[in-house]
C-alpha cells in the first residue's frame, strides 16, 4: 500500500491525507441515505422513512423536565420521546423487528446542544427504556439493535455520556480524524467531519483527481480504524452524493430527502 504523501494539485488545496498504516478494506461502505436536521422537515422522521432513509438526526436541548428537540433551543418542535423514540418503536414493533421491515439497521444521530448535566441524565434513563436500541460495552456492540444511537455535538457531554456505566444504549463520533487515532471501541464508533477540513471541491462538474484521492483516502482511515464516516456542511448536490457513495462514505448527509432518494432509486 502506498504511503507517500500524494501531490497537491490544486491550488489553495488541503494537504491530502497519507494512506492509512493498516492493511485492512474498508469494513462498512454502507452509503445510507442520511437526514441531516430531520427534524425540520414538514413531518419530522416521517418524511425521512417515507423516503427510504435509514438514518435522521436530531438536536436536542433541555426544556424543564423533557428532552427536547430544536435547532436553537426556540422554538421547540416536540419531545425526543414523542417525535422519534415512540414513532420508531411502533415502527420496529409491526415491522417484524426492523424500522423499514427489511432487517437493515437504522441509526438516530442526537446532537447534545445543551451542555447541562441534567439533560444527560434524563437522555440517558429516556433511552435505556427502549430495547429495540442497540447496546454497547466499553469493548463494543454488545447487542444489536434495530436503531443504533449515535451522540454527537457538545464534546464535554457526549465523552461524559459514554463514560456512564455499560450496558449503554448509545455510543459516540468525534469530529476529528487522525490515522493515530485508537480503533474503535463500545464508546467511540464513529466520526463526523467538516466537510471543508478535507475537501474544497464545489461539488459542481467533475470531482478532480486529487481531491478524489483525498477523499478516499480518508473513508480508508477512518474504515482502517473500524469506524463508519459522515461528512456534513458538504455539497447537497448529486455530484457529491454520487462522489461520495463511490468513495465508500458510510452516510450521505442532506437536507434534499426526495433529491437523495430518487438519485438512488433502483
Amino acid at each position: 500500500m502506498r504511503l507517500a504523501l500524494l501531490v497537491v494539485v490544486l491550488a489553495g488545496c488541503r494537504p491530502p491525507l497519507p494512506l492509512p498504516h493498516v492493511e485492512a478494506a474498508p469494513l462498512f461502505s454502507l452509503s445510507l441515505k442520511h437526514a441531516h436536521n430531520d427534524y425540520e422537515h414538514r413531518r419530522p422522521l416521517l418524511d425521512a422513512l417515507e423516503a427510504k432513509f435509514e438514518s435522521v438526526e436530531a438536536d436536542l436541548w433541555l426544556d424543564g423536565n423533557t428532552v427536547a428537540v430544536s435547532h436553537l433551543g426556540f422554538p421547540l418542535r416536540g419531545s425526543l420521546k414523542g417525535l422519534y423514540l415512540d414513532p420508531l418503536a411502533a415502527r420496529v414493533a409491526v415491522n417484524h423487528g426492523s424500522v423499514h421491515g427489511d432487517g437493515k439497521p437504522f441509526f438516530l444521530w442526537l446532537e447534545l446542544k445543551d451542555g447541562r448535566q441534567k439533560l444527560q441524565d434524563l437522555l440517558a434513563a429516556e433511552l435505556a427504556d427502549y430495547p429495540f436500541l442497540t447496546r454497547f460495552d466499553d469493548e463494543g456492540e454488545l447487542a444489536p439493535g434495530a436503531v443504533t444511537v449515535v451522540l454527537l455535538g457538545d464534546d464535554v457531554s457526549k465523552r461524559a455520556m459514554v463514560d456512564r456505566p455499560a450496558p449503554r444504549p448509545y455510543t459516540r463520533d468525534s469530529n476529528r480524524f487522525s490515522n493515530d487515532d485508537a480503533p474503535a471501541d463500545g464508546k467511540w464508533g464513529y466520526y463526523s467531519l467538516p466537510y471543508s477540513h478535507f475537501l474544497e471541491w464545489s461539488g459542481r462538474g467533475p470531482l478532480p483527481s486529487a481531491q478524489r484521492e483525498q477523499l478516499e483516502n480518508l473513508v480508508q482511515g477512518a474504515h482502517a480504524l473500524g469506524r463508519p464516516i459522515r461528512l456534513y456542511a458538504n455539497p447537497d448536490t448529486a455530484e457529491y452524493w454520487q462522489a461520495a457513495k463511490a468513495a465508500s462514505v458510510d452516510f450521505l448527509n442532506t437536507d434534499k430527502l426526495r433529491e437523495l432518494s430518487a438519485a438512488f432509486a433502483p
